[in-house]
């Protein structure tokens, strides 16, 4: 097996274990990380928002798998899926961030509601753009790939900031906690990809820094009172 494919199906191995080690909560009894039943007015927006991110990391591992085993046919055709998770996961994340912060407007992370709400639409943003990139270039194997990585990466919080073995490490504030776990396993995965092919993969570097320099400065602008008043706008709406 060549380097990338054992690198990407293996990538792919990681990140389904952590979605479900983080929202085990959910997917074996239908509840939020702390075992307390679903708003019932959030219901249905969480078991979609959810389930569609769920089968994007199913996704994300199939297809990994199906290059490693040099199904390319296959893994094409499955491959136009995307336009019809992708879609549900930018639609009703937002929502979701809305609709939580208008009901519990509690402190995440050491984040005030409003604060957090920011970081929650960014999460999206940057999982969108990721994505677009990388069925814009489907045909580019160099670009197409650790684009579509950079985007699990962009939704991989949620899940790793439910695991209390990783917040015992890197802590309950702001950005290190919520982002620092994620930081690290992308450039755990950039040096092992680097060991691997012997040579440095700038689409795959270029995508980890834009990752890291956007959370870095959205975890501060979510502290401005500029965001902060514009957050009660849109809570408003």
């Amino acid at each position: 097996m060549k380097p990338d494919r054992f690198f990407y199906t293996t990538s792919a191995s990681v990140f389904l274990v952590l979605v479900v080690i983080g929202f085990r909560h959910y997917i074996f009894g239908g509840r939020i990380f702390d075992g307390t039943p679903i708003e019932p007015a959030m219901l249905a927006a969480i078991v979609a928002h959810s389930s569609a991110v769920f089968a994007w990391f199913l996704l994300f591992f199939a297809q990994a798998l199906l290059i490693s085993t040099k199904n390319r046919r296959v893994h094409t055709k499955l491959g136009w899926s995307v336009l019809a998770i992708a879609p549900i996961i930018a639609v009703t994340g937002p929502f979701v961030a809305i609709r939580s912060t208008r009901l519990d407007n509690m402190t995440i992370f050491d984040w005030p509601g409003r604060s957090f709400l920011l970081i929650m639409l960014t999460e999206i943003a940057l999982y969108v753009v990721f994505v677009a990139i990388g069925v814009v270039n489907r045909k580019r194997p160099r670009i197409h790939r650790p684009m579509m990585m950079m985007a699990c990466l962009a939704i991989l919080s949620g899940a790793t900031g439910r695991i209390p073995l990783v917040n015992s490490i890197f802590g309950f504030h702001q950005w290190m906690a919520l982002f620092g776990p994620v930081i690290a396993l992308g450039a755990i995965l950039l040096l092992v990809r680097l060991a691997l092919t012997r040579s440095f993969e700038r689409e795959f570097a270029a995508g980890f820094v834009a990752l890291v320099v956007v959370t870095l400065a959205v975890s501060r602008l979510a502290m401005t009172n500029a965001w902060v008043n514009w957050a009660g706008i849109i809570l408003k709406h």
